[in-house]
């Protein structure tokens, strides 16, 4: 059994308020609703949670959490956290969910990448 990503770390090159605004088109891009805590955390929802409920698996739902933390000097870490596990739709629901988080992983990856500042990507 495959184990299940909980947290992809982007670390970048350059300015946090620019990761941020990277990350935030990046996800906004891809129909999530962004949800700031602070300035530099917030709750990316995609999905209508509700249906999820409802009907599991004939609905999609994915949330994930955005933290941007500073690392060494002139480095940012862009954090994705998985809130979400699929698993109120099933085996179906929770295989949505790990494909959601590979896709957002790729995306997010070629969007840093293409933009000059990505330094490595971790999961865990």
């Amino acid at each position: 059994m495959t184990v299940a990503t909980k947290q992809i770390d982007f670390l970048v090159v350059g300015d946090p308020a620019t990761a941020r605004a990277t990350a935030i088109r990046a996800l906004e891009e891809r129909k999530f609703q962004v949800n700031w805590s602070d300035e530099w955390s917030a709750i990316a929802e995609r999905g209508s949670k509700t249906a999820y409920l409802l009907v599991g698996a004939l609905a999609q739902y994915f949330k994930v959490g955005l933290r941007v933390m500073g690392s060494a000097p002139g480095e940012t870490v862009v954090r994705i956290e998985r809130l979400t596990s699929g698993w109120r739709g099933g085996v179906i629901g929770a295989s949505r969910t790990n494909g959601n988080m590979a896709s957002l992983r790729t995306e997010l990856e070629a969007i840093f990448n293409a933009a000059g500042v990505l330094r490595s990507v971790t999961e865990g």
